[in-house]
This record gives C-alpha cells, sequence and structure tokens, in this order.
C-alpha cells in the first residue's frame, strides 16, 4: 500500500486525523476543495511589497478558495487560488520533516498531528539553497484543523523588523 506524504511524515499519529483533513492530503491522484478565506497583508508598504514579490495571496474577507493537491512519487504540488490569484507550492519530505518550496525559498517543517488537526513547526529556511541565520528566518505559525466536517487552516507569517507579512485563515470542504 502507497503511503502519501503526509501519512508517512506523521506515522501513527496520522489516523488520529480529522476526516476533512485527512482527505486533504490523501491525493488518488488529485483532491480538490473548495470554500473561502480570509487574508490580511502587512500595514507597512515593506510587508505588502514582500508579500507581492513572493506571489501570497491580496487581502480581504470571505474570498472564494480553491485548493488542489496533486500527488507524484517525488511529493505533492499543492495549488492554492484565492479569488481567481494562484499560489503554489511543492511538498516533499526528507529526514522525516516536510519541505515546501516556494519561489527561491524552502521551508522545512517537523508536524504534529493529534485528532485536533496539524501543527507546523518551522525548522529550517533556506534561500535559493543557502541557510538563513535564525535572526533572519520568517516566523511561521501554521495550523489545520477540522470543525462540523469542514477543513480549516490559519497561516501567519512575520519577518524579524518587518512584522507581519501576511494572515490567512479560511474553510475548504470537497468540490463536487
Amino acid at each position: 500500500m502507497t503511503r502519501h506524504l503526509y501519512e508517512k511524515i506523521l506515522g501513527a499519529s496520522w489516523a488520529e486525523l480529522p476526516e476533512s483533513t485527512r482527505f486533504l492530503h490523501s491525493p488518488a491522484p488529485v483532491c480538490e476543495l473548495v470554500g473561502q478565506a480570509d487574508i490580511q497583508r502587512g500595514g507597512n508598504a515593506l510587508a505588502r511589497l514582500l508579500a507581492s514579490a513572493v506571489g501570497l495571496p491580496s487581502a480581504g474577507t470571505a474570498i472564494p478558495a480553491r485548493v488542489r493537491v496533486t500527488a507524484t512519487n517525488d511529493g505533492e504540488l499543492l495549488e492554492r487560488w484565492y479569488a481567481q490569484q494562484r499560489f503554489s507550492t511543492w511538498q516533499w519530505e526528507r529526514d522525516g520533516l516536510l519541505l515546501e518550496q516556494f519561489g527561491p525559498f524552502t521551508l522545512s517543517f517537523a508536524l504534529t498531528g493529534a485528532e485536533t488537526g496539524i501543527k507546523f513547526l518551522l525548522r529550517r529556511v533556506r534561500l535559493w539553497r543557502m541557510p538563513l541565520p535564525k535572526a533572519l528566518r520568517p516566523h511561521i505559525s501554521a495550523s489545520e484543523r477540522s470543525a462540523d466536517g469542514a477543513h480549516l487552516f490559519n497561516v501567519e507569517l512575520r519577518l524579524p523588523l518587518v512584522g507581519l507579512i501576511a494572515r490567512y485563515a479560511g474553510s475548504l470542504r470537497p468540490a463536487g
């Protein structure tokens, strides 16, 4: 039996996850969810510029959201559309960590799973394959959970000396 990326990383705690979270992370080979999200951008010009430069979605409330996860032998392509704006990342596993690449950045997360959902704990950041010192790393708070059968997500990205870059939270259900 082939194990999915998150199942491989989470091990035994995979079975404890809410059904909606396991659905998102079990593409066979594709799964798609739809819903909405609230997106906030940082309040200063540098934060807004950085968010735009890396392709983060524009700010708004109750923005239509669509997420598609496509599995391959090497990992998963995670595509997100907020309104018509596409933001995609590539995810794979190395040494028990979830690696996620977008643009020149590669983020390494430890995952913890429980019946309440998944927490993403940032361990390392690389910029053009070079490790960023801890003092320059972004601070990322990210989690997924379930409520009333919906998949809920919450992500916040901050940079030292800059502050909030973006925060987005939303609710998704299987498309169709």
